[in-house]
This record gives structure tokens, sequence and C-alpha cells, in this order.
């Protein structure tokens, strides 16, 4: 056994000199940023126990688990900081025959501080083992810091230690990394005027769609639009984790309503429609009776809930109804009236 033991410990030396270059993550300079509520799939697969460009004694510093082929990755908390929860799954390593070992990976969180004598590491759990799901809960963590968590596959053949080669899942999300993103309110505009988004949070910004914009990498550009659109936010943070918020701009296009509805299952003026109220969301429609009794209302008047003529779905008689329109909007406060006419 000892003699096999040597031997694979010389074809797996051979293996990753010669035929592996180091992984870009098996440095600690060069960590993997974890972002927030994102899944990533990764494996040590060109890992070596070389940890960091200026030779740092890692092994000295964290002796809770062996440092062979170790993976690099980092996550910042927000200004606030707090709660962060990790969870690493879907573990799957090849090593040694021996299944009561070959399926593990090791893992630390850790950050670092600097002192007098230089950088101290300070490890924020203790390591943990495991060849399905580990996850890592905290509760305060401290704001705007950099936190890093160091993955290692780990076999073992007669209790001795053989790091082994392994892909895994890691996700990361809590209330302490959550981005400060807001790409600003729902706004309605006349067509052709000219407005300014209020997009707001840390990164380099990008507006989608471009081309109505004076600026697309600036927060709050000045724009003018013909009609409704919706435009999309991303902010590209220093180490690369990219987030997205949208807003929408609804054009005040002047509504134009039909003043008949013939609700006989022709196809033709089935409903009662009103030209242009998709650019009005949040209007608020009433239809009364002669007597002066709702027989429809609505938040949104949409395709879907077109009035066809009927009140607690019976059919109305031919005669004359009104309405009232609200449009609810913050750029227009008018309230529309007027009268439908419903033939049978």
């Amino acid at each position: 056994m000892f003699k096999y033991i040597i031997t694979l410990f010389f074809f797996k030396f051979l293996f990753l000199s010669f035929f592996c270059q180091n992984s870009n993550n098996n440095l600690f300079e060069e960590a993997f940023p974890l972002c927030y509520d994102q899944t990533i799939s990764s494996n040590n697969a060109n890992s070596n126990s070389t940890h960091s460009a200026n030779n740092f004694n890692f092994d000295s510093s964290i002796n809770c688990i062996k440092l062979d082929n170790s993976s690099w990755f980092k996550f910042t908390t927000n200004e606030i900081g707090g709660m962060v929860n990790i969870i690493i799954n879907q573990i799957n390593c090849s090593g040694d025959s021996n299944l009561v070992f070959q399926n593990n990976i090791e893992v630390v969180p850790l950050y670092f501080t600097n002192s007098s004598s230089g950088l101290v590491v300070d490890l924020v759990d203790n390591c943990k083992t495991s060849n399905s799901n580990i996850s890592f809960s905290f509760s305060d963590l401290l704001p705007n810091q950099v936190y890093y968590l160091l993955i290692d596959g780990y076999n073992a053949i007669d209790t001795i230690p053989i790091s082994t080669i392994c892909s895994y899942q890691i996700q990361i999300s809590g209330s302490g990394l959550k981005p400060a993103i807001d790409a600003g309110e729902d706004i309605f505009v006349l067509p052709g005027e000219e407005f300014q988004l209020s997009g707001f949070g840390t990164g380099n910004p990008n507006w989608y769609p471009t081309s109505f914009l004076d600026s697309s990498n600036s927060l709050t550009p000045y724009l003018s639009i013909s009609s409704t659109t919706e435009f999309l936010l991303t902010l590209t943070e220093e180490e690369g984790c990219v987030y997205e918020d949208r807003v929408k701009i609804f054009a005040q296009i002047p509504l134009v309503f039909f003043n008949t509805i013939t609700p006989n299952n022709d196809g033709k003026n089935d409903q009662w429609r009103i030209k242009n109220i998709e650019n009005y969301p949040f209007c608020r429609l009433e239809i009364f009776n002669k007597w002066g009794q709702i027989v429809y209302q609505s938040i949104g008047y949409k395709e879907n809930q077109r009035w066809n003529g009927t009140f607690n779905e019976k059919q109305l008689p031919t005669g004359t109804y009104f309405y009232i329109l609200d449009v609810g909007s913050n750029s227009n406060s008018e309230i529309y009236r007027g009268t439908i006419t419903l033939l049978r």
C-alpha cells in the first residue's frame, strides 16, 4: 500500500507540473468574486499549493485544513454589513477509488487585517469538510469588508491526506451583501418632453437602450421619448459583480375614446376600447348605468380587462352608460368623463 501511495503522489505531481497551468484563482490576490444572489460553478482543477504571489505563508496561519490545491473566492459586504449566507453544494470530486474519502472538500471563511508585523489572517468560522453540502451563516459581518472563501479538495488513503480535484457550486446571499442599485420610480412624461433619469448605486453604470440618452454611462442621463419605453440600468462593481434594475417611462399619448359597443360576438366592437390606454397602467375606470349604479370598475385597462357590456356576468340592456376615468398619472391630472352607447 505504501508503494502505491508513493507512486500515486509521483504521477499526480507529474500531471500537475507538466500538463496543468495554475488556475486564475489559485492565488488569493486573484480571488474570484462572489456576487449577491448569483450561483457560480467552479473547480480546483488547475490549482496547486502556491497560494500567494507574495509567498505569504498561509499554511502556518490556516492549520485546520491541508492546503494542497486550493481555490480562492471573495466577497465584499455593503455599507451596512450584517447577515451573509453561503451555500456550497453539488460537490463532485475525482480521486482514489476509496469511496469513503474521495468526495470531500475543505472550506474556511476568513479575512485579512494589517498589523505592524504584516498581513494577519482572521478566521470567520471553523473549517468545514463535506462531500455533499456545506453552509455558513453569519449575522454580524463588518461593513465594507472584503472576506475570502478558501476551498481545498481533500482525499485520504488509510488516513494519509491526498489532494483531489473537485467541482462545486457556490451561492451567496443576505442583507449584508445586497447591492444598492435603483433605476428610479416609473414616471409619466409627455411625448418629446426632455426629462432626466434618476439612477442610484455604486459601480460603473450603463443604460439600455442607448439611442434616446445623452449619455448611457451616467446614472442620471437626459432624454426624451415618443412612446412608452423600459430602460435597463446595469452597474458593474470594481470586483466584477454586475447588478441590474429597470424603470419604465410612460409616454402620455392622448387618449381616443370609442363611444359605441355592440357585444354580439361578431368580432367587431364587442368590447369597449380606449386607444392608447396602455400608456396609463395605473388608471382607474368606473362605468355607471343611468341610475348611477356602478356596472364596471378596474385599476388599469388592459385588453383582457375590457368591458363587454355585462354586469355580474349578465348581459346589460341597450342604453346609454357613463364613464369616469382617472388616468393615474403624475404629469396629467385630467379626469375624463363621457358616455357609451350599448347596442344589441
